[in-house]
């Protein structure tokens, strides 16, 4: 038989437990299915509540399902969103548990509570799945760019969030600038050269995109490019 543990110990085991069912009480996790595609949602410290949790997994799945189809259907059939108050960001994506994961820093939606469609703008990073990042092979721009791109065509709430691409040119941007700015850059070339931006993103995951793409697709060299775009702002 073992030993009866000293009293000392005995509060402090409860103590423990009652944390632990404290914790578990305010944990939320679920898992939703829709056209072959699966999303784990995890919110460890219940920090958002559940009609900003409906909002995102409905804005994921209108996203992502789309994005998927349209750009690359052998993306990715599991995904996770973690809500995560100690992430100072806004929203990023990452691997865990063996799964493309969102990490969302809930503080970012407390402040901007319209601003759901981050979820768009990360899912389609989860559909890119390109093998590097930041380098010439794949530029950063670029891929912030498609993603912005993919924010304004597929989301859901953008209005609402007062998030729209720009449609002047401010002095200093360039194609190279990143997120919106090359998000309405390439818009405005993918309305003269359909098909544009699938080409893109395709070179980028396959490790073969070089700016001689951009003259290939448009006939233009990427400076020239924006230089209409820029005189057509």
């Amino acid at each position: 038989m073992g030993s009866r543990p000293a009293a000392g110990t005995t509060a402090v085991l409860m103590l423990a437990l009652l944390a632990l069912l404290a914790f578990d009480a305010t944990a939320f996790e679920g898992n939703q299915q829709r056209e072959g595609v699966t999303l784990t949602y995890r919110d460890p410290a219940d920090a958002l509540d559940a009609t900003m949790r409906a909002r995102i997994i409905e804005t994921f799945f209108t996203a992502y399902l789309r994005e998927r189809a349209d750009f690359h259907p052998g993306a990715p059939a599991q995904a996770h969103i973690v809500i995560d108050p100690a992430y100072d960001g806004v929203a990023f994506v990452g691997e865990g548990d063996g799964a493309a994961t969102i990490t969302i820093n809930p503080g970012w939606l407390a402040k901007h509570p319209d601003d759901v469609d981050l979820v768009t703008h990360e899912a389609m990073h989860i559909v890119q799945g390109y093998p590097e990042y930041a380098n010439e092979r794949v530029p950063g721009w670029l891929v912030e760019g498609i993603a912005d791109y993919a924010r304004d065509r597929y989301g859901r709430e953008n209005a609402a969030a007062g998030w729209a691409l720009p449609t002047v040119v401010k002095p200093g941007q360039h194609f190279d600038t990143g997120y919106r700015v090359t998000g309405a850059f390439l818009k405005w070339s993918e309305a003269r050269n359909p098909g544009l931006v699938k080409a893109l993103d395709a070179a980028l995951r396959e490790g073969r995109y070089t700016p001689a793409l951009w003259d290939q697709r448009t006939e233009l060299a990427l400076p020239a490019l924006w230089a209409a775009y820029v005189q057509a702002r």
